[in-house]
């Protein structure tokens, strides 16, 4: 399948990225290894593959003690996991580009993208947002989404099966949405760009930093109020 799409894509001189279930070539007699993964179908380089690190618990892996999973294998109950990519990756190349993909909710923990993110020119998620039915939640992953277009200073294209398909622009805009609950196609021009912003140069340190000298500060100033306090105390037992 995978072969037809890129064939055709070629044909029509157009790239492609799609989401697929990936098993990594094994030794004989050895587990099967499954990733859930994106493809990278360039007209002029070869298939290339992310494989999401971040993986949801009992979504995508159960987190069982391996004992475990050897007493499921001995009493023949099915049991499998998707394994996790690397915690960094290379770029994902299209068109001369290169892109930073995340699956799914990856992209609310923009500072372990860091790393790929500084060497690509163009975000890239691709997300199904079904599990939250109706509700708000689709929209909240958009806002996410539009953040770390925000930090990096780097256009988004977002593609969701069911949620919120969208091209963010590099300051958070919305330049396209597509209709939701509907098949439909979205057309719309970004400019990738490159350049590190503070963000990707310090990611989340400066926060921690500032809360860990905010906790300090409270800390010793209760701790100087609790002393004066023992203080005044004392001296009042000393008088006559």
């Amino acid at each position: 399948y995978i072969g037809d799409v890129w064939r055709e894509s070629r044909d029509r001189d157009s790239d492609v990225l799609m989401g697929i279930m990936r098993i990594e070539d094994v030794k004989p007699n050895e587990p099967e290894v499954w990733h859930n993964s994106l493809v990278a179908l360039g007209r002029d380089e070869e298939p290339a593959f992310y494989d999401k690190s971040h993986l949801v618990p009992f979504g995508e892996y159960f987190p069982v003690p391996k004992f475990v999973r050897e007493w499921a294998r001995l009493m023949s109950l099915p049991n499998s996991d998707f394994l996790p990519g690397a915690a960094v990756q290379a770029p994902l190349t299209l068109a001369g580009t290169a892109l930073s993909a995340s699956i799914c909710y990856e992209d609310a923990y923009g500072s372990t993208q860091l790393p790929t993110v500084r060497r690509s020119k163009l975000l890239v998620n691709v997300t199904n947002d079904a599990w939250f039915g109706r509700s708000s939640a689709r929209y909240l992953h958009l806002q996410i989404a539009r953040m770390r277009a925000i930090e990096a200073r780097r256009p988004m294209l977002r593609v969701a099966n069911d949620g919120v398909t969208a091209v963010i622009g590099e300051r958070g805009a919305l330049v396209a949405t597509a209709p939701e609950y509907e098949a439909a196609v979205l057309r719309a021009t970004v400019q990738p760009r490159m350049g590190d912003t503070p963000y990707l140069r310090a990611g989340n340190w400066p926060i921690v930093l500032l809360c860990t000298f905010t906790l300090g500060g409270v800390g010793l100033g209760r701790w100087r109020e609790s002393s004066r306090g023992r203080k005044l105390s004392f001296q009042s037992l000393k008088r006559p």
